[in-house]
């Protein structure tokens, strides 16, 4: 089957009419009788919405064809079809509602912040306030550990406020976190907004980027639309690492080494402020988030629809079982055609954190999903050591000079070039096949440092890594929205970027230690450092993903059969995969 794809193009239209639509039923439990796949992705009996097709990351699949497509044959795969795709998926964006932009210009601009910062944290902490390896490195998990937490406590906050008013909180108290990291002297100032403000803020912003993006694309131009995303996430990156390079490096302020400032602050008295490069790169990072604050308020709460999904005119109605008014949405009541979509208010599915939590915790594709970001949680510690370990290495190994920024930057360079590629060549392959290879190429770029020291050894780690990355992990966006029910996107969001965010914890406090054990700042006569055992330690904890992966796999990769025809409960991926080829 080749890759040519249907028209994917929407015409959406903005109405003002308004009319009622019953949200507020009980949800549906999974049946084990076979149905429909559209009806299988119905959370709630009154729910019209859809899913995106796990094989469409780039919308190169036809957006209605359920069943697996056919592996590519080598001769239909060309460049130009390649580029006619391209092509066929800005096409498709092109008329949706401005809050998709928006979404891209958010992604960018709260991405440069995060990556310009989390690159220098480290080093940071250890040259303004004086912190050592392991204090530095245990405060770095701590942030990213408190995302996490932050993130499954205010899940269902999430899905009560809805996307804007949570885009709109997260941006402010952002600013406000960081205008205070720039500007303190203080240790517990800096205690205060790295494990309060801040972390508060980042989880009101990755996941709810995420939900937006499904809510303001429809089945057509969904899968481009998250691989557009994540190209935006690594073009802000691939600019964040030039940024701090060129403020670290060239930058002539207050040039106090990080052996100088741990020797002068030992104390927890406030030193005097002064405009270092790394309180430059913050600086830079605050306005960013300023813009990002502007656009936030614009955002508005909408869903756009199919003309599958677009419902008819209904009156307000009182729900039977619970003697309530029923939470309504307005949707349009012109009909569209058939090349059309249409945008209506949403309204979030309201509910108590309990209540969420228990219709999540009762779905089986919940506890799978669940224990797939659990297995690919020691593989996503590698890209956390990238921001604790290797700075800090490099500089140690190479001197304060060397371009940490810049190699830092194959990385997201990579991604924006193969993630289109690979994803056009394997999109008839399920996700979570794309995950379970791409963690074993992650995992073996570690070894690379574990044998050579040197900045080319650098370079061939970072550019396998990257890899390995464009092959899983933009399908775990994928996966993620495939199998979460609409309006439980926060708690399901939230999860998904645990693994990324629960791993700093423990890779802050083993960064510091492995630092201040083999790499050291500074050695004693006759002392040598002994990079090569750290990160052979690193690797090998790296490795435990796949391997993890591989011996649950048969677990995993089960399909509910409520969620599709094509299988029951005992056909996994593996088996989709040789039933696909041999049609």
């Amino acid at each position: 089957m080749s890759l040519s794809p249907t028209n994917s193009s929407s015409d959406f239209r903005y109405q003002d009419e308004s009319s009622t639509l019953d949200v507020s039923g009980e949800s549906e439990s999974y049946h084990d009788e076979p149905m429909s796949y559209r009806e299988g992705f119905k959370d709630d009996p009154n729910d019209q919405s859809s899913e995106p097709d796990a094989a469409s990351f780039l919308g190169l699949s036809p957006p209605t064809t359920r069943t697996p497509p056919s592996p590519p044959t080598t001769t239909s795969f060309r460049l130009e079809t390649l580029w006619h795709n391209l092509c066929q998926g800005f096409t498709s964006l092109r008329d949706s509602p401005p809050e998709l932009r928006k979404a891209f210009v958010l992604k960018f601009l709260d991405s440069y912040s995060y990556f310009s910062f989390s690159i220098i944290f480290t080093l940071f902490l250890s040259n303004d306030f004086g912190l050592d390896d392991v204090t530095a490195g245990t405060l770095y998990g701590a942030w990213g550990a408190l995302i996490t937490i932050y993130g499954l406590l205010t899940g269902f906050v999430v899905d009560n406020l809805g996307v804007a008013q949570s885009l709109k909180l997260g941006f402010i108290l952002s600013l406000l976190a960081r205008i205070g990291i720039f500007l303190t002297t203080s240790r517990t100032m800096l205690y205060i907004h790295v494990c309060g403000t801040l972390p508060l803020a980042n989880c009101l912003g990755i996941p709810v980027l995420t939900t937006g993006i499904r809510r303001y694309t429809n089945e057509t131009n969904r899968g481009f639309a998250f691989g557009l995303f994540y190209v935006i996430m690594n073009v802000a990156a691939l600019i964040s690492g030039p940024a701090v390079d060129l403020l670290t490096i060239w930058y002539k302020g207050d040039k106090e080494t990080e052996s100088e400032a741990a020797a002068g602050s030992s104390s927890e008295e406030p030193r005097s402020w002064s405009m270092t490069s790394y309180r430059a790169i913050i600086l830079t990072g605050i306005i960013s988030n300023v813009l990002a604050v502007f656009v936030s308020l614009t955002v508005r709460e909408i869903k756009v629809d199919t003309q599958e999904e677009v419902p008819p005119p209904l009156q307000s109605t009182t729900n039977t079982k619970t003697n309530k008014p029923s939470t309504v949405i307005d949707p349009m009541i012109i009909p569209p055609s058939p090349a059309q979509g249409v945008v209506r208010t949403f309204r979030p599915r309201t509910g108590s954190p309990w209540k969420i939590l228990r219709e999540t915790s009762g779905l089986p594709v919940f506890r799978r999903f669940l224990l797939v970001c659990l297995i690919m949680l020691n593989v996503r510690m590698i890209f956390r050591h990238l921001d604790a370990t290797l700075p800090k290495y490099m500089v140690r190994e190479f001197g304060p000079d060397v371009a940490k920024g810049t190699i830092y930057s194959i990385n997201p360079a990579i991604i924006i070039i193969l993630v289109p590629i690979v994803t056009a060549m394997t999109s008839h392959v399920d996700p979570l096949v794309m995950m379970h290879y791409g963690s074993y190429v992650s995992a073996a770029s570690v070894f690379i440092l574990a044998i050579s020291t040197s900045i080319w050894a650098c370079v061939v780690f970072v550019t396998i890594l990257s890899l390995g990355e464009a092959i899983w992990s933009p399908r775990l966006y994928d996966y993620t929205v495939t199998v979460c029910p609409e309006g439980r996107e926060g708690t399901f969001m939230a999860l998904s970027s645990a693994p990324m965010f629960l791993a700093k914890l423990p890779v802050g406090f083993l960064s510091g230690v492995l630092l201040q054990r083999y790499c050291p700042l500074t050695l004693q006569d006759g002392e040598e450092r002994h990079s090569q055992t750290m990160w052979l330690i690193i690797g090998l904890l790296t490795a435990s993903s796949p391997v993890l992966m591989t011996c649950c796999w048969n677990y995993i990769s089960k399909k509910d059969s409520a969620r599709t025809t094509e299988f029951d409960d005992t056909v996994n991926y593996t088996e989709l995969q040789q039933r696909s080829t041999m049609e």
